[in-house]
């Protein structure tokens, strides 16, 4: 799974605090690196969490769906289908895996 690696540190060239992340792969060697001011990390950290929220929801309703529905397997990824559809339109967040950037 790798690691992701964050630090607070100052801009040697403009004294302004800037956050440094870089990820790892499983057998340390870097894959990516970059930094950003602090505002740009509390919300990237924004992000992931409520990332992580929208994952613990989307499995209890899929969960919820599988004993609700037994009859009925793709119950539970239509209501997560229909869930982030809402989300997405209702607050513009993306939400889908094909709003991901391309590589």
């Amino acid at each position: 799974m790798g690691r992701l690696e964050v630090q607070g540190i100052v801009s040697m060239d403009q004294g302004l605090p800037m956050v440094q992340f870089r990820q790892l792969d499983d057998d340390g060697n870097i894959e990516a690196r970059w930094q950003g001011s602090p505002a740009e990390a509390r919300e990237i950290a924004q992000h992931i969490i409520e990332a992580s929220f929208n994952a613990v929801y989307d499995a209890a309703l899929n969960a919820w769906a599988k004993e609700e529905f037994p009859d009925e397997p793709a119950a539970g990824p239509m209501f997560i289908d229909q869930i982030r559809r809402f989300r997405a339109d209702k607050w513009g967040l993306p939400d889908q895996p094909e709003d991901w950037r391309p590589e």
